[in-house]
Parts: C-alpha cells; sequence; structure tokens
C-alpha cells in the first residue's frame, strides 16, 4: 500500500520458563538501540530487519550476529546496516523457515 510504514522485525532466542526458542517480534519505527537493549539483554546475538519474507520462522544462523549491548548507541550503530535498503545480511541467508 502506499504510505505504509514497514515495522522492523527483531529476532532473537528468548527463554521463558527453561525453555529457549527464537522469538520474532516486530518493533516500532526509528532507532532500535533501546529496544536492542532491553529486548535481546546485552551480549546475546539478534537480528533486525525492516523485512523479512513471509513465512514462519523456527531458527536462525546467529553465527554472525550483531551482539547487543548495555551501550543503545552501539545497538543503533550495528543495527542501522540491517535496516538498510538492501539490508547488509539477506534474512532469508540466516533465517530457518518451517517447511
Amino acid at each position: 500500500m502506499p504510505g505504509e510504514t514497514t515495522m522492523p522485525k527483531l529476532i532473537c532466542e528468548k527463554t521463558i520458563a527453561g525453555v529457549t526458542a527464537v522469538r520474532v517480534l516486530t518493533t516500532v519505527s526509528g532507532p532500535q538501540g533501546a529496544i536492542i537493549k532491553q529486548i535481546v539483554g546485552p551480549g546475546n546475538p539478534y537480528w533486525i530487519f525492516a523485512s523479512i519474507p513471509s513465512g514462519v520462522v523456527i531458527g536462525a544462523d546467529f553465527t554472525n550476529a550483531p551482539i547487543a549491548s548495555a551501550n543503545i548507541a552501539e545497538n543503533n550503530a550495528a543495527a542501522e546496516p540491517l535496516l538498510a535498503d538492501p539490508p547488509s545480511v539477506d534474512p532469508s541467508a540466516v533465517l530457518i523457515y518451517q517447511q
């Protein structure tokens, strides 16, 4: 739709009740540093993209993913190339989808 705002997708692993799973969260537009710090947590890997291919994400390869920092400015700097058009990393190269 013309004028439609794309909402970034944050992909990270979260442990809830002892179960670790990949989570895909839609975040607000704008700088992502504080969101990364709060949701991902310092020291944990994540991916963030302006958009991702449709489907059910069941996993991700975090091998070369950025690592969340307690410093919001560092998180913003790490997220910018991933949120660019085109992103510095192709989401389909690191996300694993349900078949």
